[in-house]
């Protein structure tokens, strides 16, 4: 089972092996800031976004799979990698 791992390039960290980045700059990331939003709501708002780009073949998460996803929030936090991770595990079952 693959998982979320926590990544700052400020902090001199190196991206782990067998993992994408899935920060906000990347195509993978949340449009919904937790600033704007509150962390509730922009994960609330990422689940939809991703349902409706996976829908219209905007975004393709192939490329993601079996591998961890990198992302700068803390791992005691919700992010949206954790939704990311959910919906490849889906889209294999389905």
């Amino acid at each position: 089972m693959h998982k979320r791992v926590h990544f700052n390039r400020y902090e001199g960290q190196r991206m782990p092996e067998n993992s994408a980045l899935v920060t906000r700059q990347t195509r993978y990331g949340n449009p919904f800031t937790v600033e704007e939003f509150g962390r509730e709501e922009a994960l609330r708002l990422f689940k939809i976004y991703l349902d409706w780009a996976i829908k219209w073949k905007l975004l393709d998460l192939d490329p993601l799979a079996g591998k961890d996803l990198a992302c700068n929030c803390q791992l005691n936090e919700a992010c949206h990698a954790d939704i990311l991770l959910a919906k490849i595990n889906e889209l294999k079952t389905s």
